[in-house]
């Protein structure tokens, strides 16, 4: 199993944004789009070992949490385009309006899942079945690095994590790279794909 947790610090957390302007209303959903896609998608395929958390601060009602299981979801569900992603995730949103308890998920469709769990949550119920590894241009060299049964990667948005965040994962995350510059978050998930697909990792 592969996981990618992805923080999203500005990503709106009801489903207020304009479809017309994401880049512009939703706190760059459209890059968790992109994201999405290039966590699942391969050429005339779908990837069923992975699973994306997209870990979402932005306005009005942090955190909100939306999981996305590759074994359980339809292919069909997922498209690769970010206008139907999009409309995926705003359903997540809606759907998340009546829950209070942090940790209770609701299935809001098959294999997609929404709580107001924290960044916090997610890593802590992650490492209890997964090396976990923190995706960053100052790691050991991913080239370097010997994978092997269920591995998790943390990512940042366009912003990048925040401070108490890495303070956070610095005992219980290895820092990995795929090259010296910031690269976007959608390129370095397929980077990471291809990668253990050629290591053979499941």
């Amino acid at each position: 199993m592969r996981v990618f947790i992805i923080k999203a610090n500005e990503a709106r957390t009801d489903a207020t944004f304009s479809f017309k302007d994401l880049p512009g209303t939703s706190g760059r959903i459209d890059l968790l789009c992109r994201a999405l896609n290039a966590a699942f998608h391969i050429s005339h395929g779908f990837r069923k070992n992975v699973r994306v958390w997209l870990s979402l601060y932005g306005p009005p009602n942090p955190p909100k949490a939306i999981r996305f299981e590759g074994q359980i979801m339809k292919p069909k569900t997922l498209n690769p385009d970010e206008l139907s992603t999009a409309k995926l995730i705003a359903r997540a949103l809606k759907g998340a309006k009546g829950l209070r308890e942090p940790s209770k998920e609701l299935e809001v469709l098959p294999g997609i899942y929404v709580s107001n769990m924290t960044f916090e949550d997610i890593v802590r119920r992650t490492i209890k079945g997964a090396t976990l590894y923190y995706l960053h241009e100052e790691g050991e060299d991913i080239s370097k690095v010997k994978f092997s049964g269920n591995v998790a990667f943390v990512l940042g948005d366009h912003i990048g994590l925040p401070p108490e965040d890495e303070t956070f994962l610095r005992p219980i995350a290895k820092r990995v790279s795929v090259g010296p510059r910031s690269y976007l978050t959608s390129h370095v998930i397929a980077y990471v794909n291809i990668h253990l697909d050629r290591l053979g990792v499941l």
